[in-house]
């Protein structure tokens, strides 16, 4: 699992390993490094994950899928290496819900002048009058953000319209009805926002939402369908899917998982052709019962594979806490070191801090 945050003119890319120990899922931090003369190239980026693999002794012959948003870039990556892509669901999500909005572009962009409007002293001075809340304006890149607008424009519309500088330009009427009913399918979309970024959400769960989302929302249907153009390696991902569902894979999925295969002891295939024959005769009455869709076992990891990259973005908001202005200058590497010990604190303690330092130390 990667992704790319820049910050002060620096792109940097984290890595992160994804692993099955002891039937739990683990996302440890390999690295975090800046991408040399700001080249964002997919093969810069190749470049890099390979240099941070190597430090552990690995080669990208041992990794099974790559975790990461949809951008032309991951996907040249990803063709590259020749390793399936798991496409970031929470992307491909925000881009469906940015579709569903394009026919309320104008009217949310009134909403977002006048919040602006009135986050100016004078008029915010006005507000302050009738309400504590303060104006948002939305982040374009995020629909989230478009949510939280809404939302607070929504609250605060009785107490905008006592604001005289900004009376000219408050929705009105038809306007202000159409934004109302705009915000019921934005709180259905947060709500599927907020699922999406549960560390226990898997991938047969996501397929679920979504396709009773498409259902109800067909514009959304371009970007979330397993078909969808972009989604990188469909049979990869299907075929995690039918493997949590437990139903058989076509032909295309079972190569795709071929990897992750794992050998059956014949002693359980005997003792479950016994089970099976017991059970056919208890709810079939003796009529032959249809085979089970797959006797194929795969690796426990197959079914824990993460259906977003946001466990990367949420410690890049934490990175921000680290490079506050004030360090800046901070070498690369040095942040690198802060922010492997801040992820991987279930890896360390005071003892292991205790003994590195007696072994530099001898």
């Amino acid at each position: 699992m990667f992704d790319g945050w820049t910050h002060a003119g620096i792109h940097y890319v984290a890595l992160y390993a994804v692993y099955e120990t002891a039937g739990k899922l683990r996302i440890p931090l390999l690295g975090i490094s800046p991408l040399e003369d700001g080249d964002q190239t997919a093969d810069a980026h190749i470049k890099l994950l390979k240099n941070i693999l190597d430090v552990y002794d690995k080669t990208s012959d041992m990794v099974g899928f790559l975790v990461e948003d949809n951008c032309a870039t991951n996907q040249s990556i990803a063709t590259k290496m020749g390793i399936p892509l798991v496409g970031c669901e929470s992307h491909r999500f925000n881009l469906a819900v940015n579709k569903f909005m394009e026919p309320y572009g104008d009217l949310l962009d009134e909403v977002n002048n006048l919040l602006v409007e009135l986050r100016h002293e004078n008029n915010r001075a006005e507000l302050k009058k009738y309400t504590d809340l303060v104006p948002i304006k939305r982040n374009v890149t995020r629909w989230s953000s478009t949510f939280t607008m809404v939302e607070r424009y929504i609250r605060i519309h009785a107490e905008i319209k006592k604001v005289d500088a900004v009376e000219e330009i408050v929705p009105t009427g038809g306007k202000h009805r159409k934004l109302v009913a705009l915000f019921e399918h934005l709180k259905k979309f947060e709500n599927v926002c907020k699922r999406l970024q549960r560390e226990d959400t898997d991938m047969g769960e996501v397929r679920l939402m979504v396709d009773s989302l498409i259902a109800e929302y067909p514009v959304m249907s371009e970007t979330l369908k397993s078909t969808a153009k972009i989604v990188h390696t469909p049979a990869f991902e299907s075929g995690v899917v039918k493997v949590i569902s437990g139903t058989a894979l076509s032909p295309a999925e079972t190569a795709a998982l071929k990897r992750f295969e794992q050998a059956q002891p014949t002693g359980k295939k005997r003792k479950e052709r016994e089970e099976d024959y017991a059970t056919m005769l208890l709810q079939g009455k003796g009529k032959k019962r249809k085979q089970a869709p797959s006797t194929t076992r795969y690796m426990p990891l197959v079914k824990m594979v993460p259906p977003t990259s946001n466990t990367v973005e949420r410690i890049f908001s934490q990175y921000k806490l680290v490079l506050t202005p004030q360090r800046r200058s901070m070498l690369p590497a040095n942040f690198e070191q802060l922010a492997f010990l801040r992820v991987n604190h279930g890896m360390w303690d005071v003892s292991t801090v205790a003994r590195v330092s007696k072994q530099q130390g001898s």
